[in-house]
């Protein structure tokens, strides 16, 4: 069987042209059933090249459906994910939702949570405005950069592996105001090792002082309320920095680094979707734990037409197939 965007060996295959064919084709990598890396998120990537870096049109425009060998049903709204969207900026939106998602399997495995806040003085803010500039500074606070002998800060201080991600505004909206959010798995800190951050970032930055704020959290409750907190979106709106807005376009600003292949030692209680959104994420049947194939983009106005059940973030459980889609296995 060959899907609209995948095929089942897990070759790249392009998506074919919908409907007035003034889409750009894109294409993705199928996951074998047995790979351990996430699918690509190729759905988000389409939403993102269908509009163009300033939202035109209200999101979202499409959904597309997905189907399992065993012929278990799912569709996913197409959202292009960027912060000054008047759809996916909003506070818990469905892009908010799958981006704390992607995260929490990872929070899941630190027993505590020590919270950075890396910041820098105004009057050098405007060095970083550039995504080689933000890349480079990224990877100095955090893991560091082999191919370039480049030591990264926190992991040469103990901390092997880590969360990060960019906030771009301040509360008070408008300034540009970039902070680094990094997660480690930690809790209470020495003083003397907070300085030597502290200086080792002004080094980094080029300053006499830079501020680093620091907290952690124990507790379960608290550790979720900082991670909706660091996956909420802070560029609001598209004339708070058009510029900006431009040369951010399709900048990873959530990242991660280190190991993150160990189990839950702990789980979000009253919040089981959450663990389906994550495996939808990466093109996972959540009752079956086989691969998705997924369909090519309809009008989102059809979706009514599925009789489909809000799972959350966007995604939706529909009525099974009849049987399994081309009677074959997805390893066949």
């Amino acid at each position: 069987m060959t899907g609209a965007f995948g095929n089942t060996k897990g070759e790249l295959v392009s998506s074919p042209s919908l409907l007035n064919g003034s889409i750009p084709e894109i294409g993705c990598q199928y996951q074998r059933e047995n790979a351990g890396d996430a699918v690509p998120r190729y759905l988000d990537l389409y939403a993102k090249v269908v509009t163009p870096p300033r939202p035109a049109r209200k999101c979202p425009q499409f959904y597309v459906t997905a189907e399992c060998v065993n012929g278990h049903r799912f569709a996913k709204k197409l959202v292009c994910g960027r912060e000054y969207c008047p759809t996916c900026g909003e506070e818990w939106s469905d892009s908010h939702q799958r981006r704390f998602a992607r995260w929490l399997p990872k929070l899941q495995q630190l027993r505590t949570v020590g919270y950075f806040v890396f910041t820098m003085p105004e009057g050098i803010r405007d060095r970083y405005r550039t995504k080689a500039a933000l890349n480079e500074l990224t990877k100095r606070i955090t893991c560091g950069d082999k191919s370039k002998r480049m030591p990264g800060l926190l992991k040469d201080m103990g901390f092997p592996r880590g969360l990060c991600r960019w906030h771009w505004f301040g509360d008070g909206g408008p300034g540009y105001h970039p902070h680094l959010n990094v997660l480690v798995e930690t809790g209470h800190l020495d003083q003397e090792l907070l300085d030597q951050i502290k200086t080792k970032y002004a080094e980094i930055l080029g300053v006499p002082m830079a501020v680093v704020n620091y907290s952690y959290a124990v507790d379960q409750g608290k550790m979720v309320h900082i991670l909706k907190y660091v996956t909420r979106a802070t560029f609001r709106q598209y004339e708070w920095d058009d510029q900006l807005a431009e040369e951010l376009y399709r900048f990873r600003s959530q990242r991660c680094w280190g190991e993150w292949s160990g189990e839950p030692v702990w789980y979000l209680e009253g919040e089981p979707k959450f663990a389906h959104i994550e495996e939808l994420e990466k093109g996972i049947c959540p009752e079956c734990g086989k691969p998705l194939w997924w369909g090519r983009p309809l009008p989102v106005c059809l979706l009514s037409l599925e009789e489909p059940v809000d799972i959350g973030a966007g995604y939706y459980r529909l009525r099974d197939a009849r049987g399994p889609p081309g009677g074959v296995s997805p390893s066949g």
